[in-house]
């Protein structure tokens, strides 16, 4: 199932998780009762084989397990996940990465090709051609190497043909070497190394810095183990032109998946400035009954604490801070969903700012009607909309859909869709019901072709076009006496064609040894709507600038080498003036020894014009350098400069950071990264941000 297709479904409704190209469903098999939940930017399911195919930044979930990669293949009976291209599995004590991997994600266990573990508590880093998950503590490691040092190559190393890796007691290897660097230094033939994970309470590093807002500033903090699950760090910061920063991070585990920290901080003002009081909850887990809950509150007392705090752009410039909870609870291919959020407008009276307290979803994924080839979805929405002062109320939304799948030949696919949404409101001002229809028909194709190459390890090459074609109607009808909250309130008269072209080239790769791997090198997208409605305005009013074609939005993804990379994605108005309505554009080049190039530009009509360019030099080893600059072109000024000098030792790291902001604030920074007991203790010029 196309993301594309997904949101023309449900671009009308209050849809859930859908509408983000979601799958989610509950897993009753095995031991584990947590729901999985697969996101791609494609997702196809094969019904013969119980199995879904997903293609494109793919994202598992179950619990604490989460699972990344290029391409995946996961079936659902037996709960068996195989990953492509780029893995990335996250799990309650580490993480594996690798080129392929098999995993079961009701046991934990599974398998991963040339991979790397990292134990975070104990910050191990683990290599070998085969890893595999043997229990909920345990790995083995074949032909393997393993460190507690950083950095692509640590200061010392142990190599064994294979590794018994058990988080809280030892790693145990036969026939094990010890390397300084790459040259080994002496052999055992038995050796065991803890791997303890046991914390220690004390100080950690201070850091120390000047800035030209900020002053003098020394950061200082004490780290406290409460309890095995239990943990805090106490700040204590001099800032000589802002005040004196007490803070206070507090994490928790409280079995299973639950799991948060709450943190706080106060700034007390010098010179009669105003006091900072920041807060913030984040916590993620499970409630009895399966229900997932997550919190991501924030609560800022006023906008200068973003303002002196912040380290980019997008937290500098922010002014708004929003306090979310949400509880959901999915069963079969039912999901219900509940949310408060609160929304604090940091630049000027909040009186007015449009609350959605609370919120609650109902719907279901679309099912199939026994063996015919049509199906039923349904969403459902019930929000109240509250403000101090204004229109506020609440809202009941509801969407059922029917819908067909016809595969003419096997050649076509057609899916035609005809939904009905009904709203209900209760304002202050008074009631109002409304109901509308709308329908839409896809239609699309698949169409693929191998050529054989000729290259030095590229063999093959698989083009496949996939073009479809949608149309979305919505009948005119008059909405003039409901209150206008957000877009679901007023749905305009809609009569249009949407068509585009997907054209993909994966590479058949024989690198060293006989290994072969598949790579996506290009990816090229081009879409357009027709609108009817507009084509017969222009008829009868040919002086209105309004135009029957939609921008022409082009995406393009080229991977020249696994080094180098170019992404565009564009909306150019070809009716309307031929001109760029946005434009964003970004390439680089990168080498395994840390030097990198990458440019972007970001460009939006009448709105902004924006470039980023970053260089990371290597070329001084153990010297690394990077550069970042951040330049807007509409107002030709210097958003930021920073530029920042690490050494790297055997162990532990040095930094020394320049910083210039909007050209009116500079500021060097001192930093240490050590490698203590459990996790790397990094300690930065700024406070860790809220």
């Amino acid at each position: 199932m196309k993301r594309r297709a997904i949101w023309l479904r449900f671009k009308l409704a209050c849809c859930l998780l859908v509408c983000s190209a979601n799958l989610v469903h509950g897993a009753e098999t095995g031991s584990s009762q947590e729901p999985v939940q697969l996101e791609a930017e494609e997702v196809v399911f094969d019904e013969a084989t119980n199995t879904y195919l997903a293609e494109r930044e793919v994202l598992l979930r179950k619990g604490q397990q989460q699972l990344q990669a290029d391409r995946m293949r996961y079936n659902d009976a037996t709960s068996v996940a195989e990953a492509f291209g780029n893995v990335h599995f996250i799990g309650p004590e580490g993480e594996l990465f690798g080129d392929e991997m098999s995993l079961n994600v009701d046991s934990g266990l599974g398998e991963v090709a040339n991979g790397r573990l990292y134990i975070r508590e104990s910050n191990l880093y683990a290599f070998g051609s085969t890893i595999s998950k043997t229990g909920e503590r345990s790995y083995r490691v074949e032909e393997g190497t393993f460190t507690t040092c950083d950095g692509p190559k640590p200061s010392w190393k142990f190599t064994a043909p294979e590794l018994d890796v058990t988080l809280g007691d030892y790693v145990w290897a036969k026939h094990l070497i010890f390397h300084v660097y790459d040259l080994p230094v002496f052999y055992t033939p038995v050796f065991g190394y803890p791997v303890k994970t046991e914390r220690q309470s004390g100080f950690l590093t201070p850091s120390i810095g000047y800035s030209d807002e900020r002053g003098t500033e020394l950061f200082m903090s004490y780290y406290q183990v409460i309890a095995p699950n239990l943990d805090a760090t106490f700040y204590l910061d001099y800032l000589s032109q802002i005040g004196l920063g007490k803070g206070l991070e507090y994490r928790y585990f409280l079995g299973h998946d639950n799991r948060g920290a709450l943190k706080g901080y106060h700034v007390n003002g010098f010179d009669g400035r105003d006091d900072s009081i920041v807060f913030d909850w984040l916590h993620r887990g499970t409630l009895p009954g399966r229900v997932r809950l997550a919190a991501d509150v924030e609560y800022v007392s006023n906008r200068e604490f973003f303002s002196d705090f912040g380290e980019a752009v997008e937290e500098y410039n922010k002014d708004v801070a929003e306090a979310v909870v949400y509880a959901n609870r999915a069963w079969g291919k039912n999901n219900l969903t509940g949310q408060v959020k609160y929304v604090k407008n940091l630049e000027s009276s909040n009186k007015t700012t449009l609350q959605r307290l609370p919120e609650v979803r109902f719907g279901t994924i679309r099912q199939r009607f026994g063996q015919s080839p049509f199906y039923y979805d349904f969403n459902s929405q019930a929000v109240n909309f509250w403000r101090e002062e204004g229109l506020k109320g609440g809202r009941l939304a509801a969407r059922p859909a029917l819908s067909a799948v016809f595969r003419p030949g096997g050649v076509l696919e057609i899916v035609p869709e005809v939904g009905y949404l009904e709203r209900l409101y209760t304002t202050n001002e008074g009631g109002a019901r409304e109901g509308i229809f709308d329908f839409s028909t896809l239609v699309s194709t698949r169409l693929a072709r191998v050529y054989p190459m000729a290259g030095r390890t590229l063999r093959k090459v698989q083009h496949v076009l996939q073009p479809e074609i949608v149309y979305s109607y919505v009948p005119s009808q008059d909405q003039s006496d409901l209150p206008q909250f957000d877009t679901v309130d007023f749905i305009s008269r809609q009569s249009t064609l949407g068509y585009g072209f997907v054209n993909r080239f994966i590479g058949r790769y024989e690198l060293a040894e006989g290994q072969i791997d598949y790579r996506e090198f290009l990816y090229l997208r081009l879409a357009q709507e027709y609108d009817f409605e507009e084509s017969t305005r222009s008829r009868l009013f040919p002086w209105d600038q309004d135009r029957p074609f939609s921008a022409l939005r082009t995406e393009l993804i080229w991977r020249p080498s696994p080094s180098s990379y170019v992404d565009f994605d564009s909306r150019y108005d070809i009716s309307g003036g031929d001109q760029f309505l946005t434009l964003k554009l970004e390439t680089g080049l990168k080498d395994q020894k840390g030097n990198g190039l990458s440019l972007r530009y970001s460009y939006a009509k009448d709105k902004q014009e924006y470039l980023r360019t970053k260089l990371d030099l290597a070329l001084l080893k153990p010297v690394y350098l990077s550069y970042l600059n951040r330049y807007s072109l509409d107002g030709n000024v210097n958003l930021e400069n920073v530029l920042n000098l690490e050494y790297r030792a055997q162990c532990w790291s040095f930094y020394l950071t320049y910083r210039n902001r909007d050209g009116r604030e500079q500021e060097i920074t001192v930093n240490f990264a050590l490698a203590g007991l459990g996790r790397t203790v990094y300690s930065g010029g700024r406070r860790p941000q809220f």
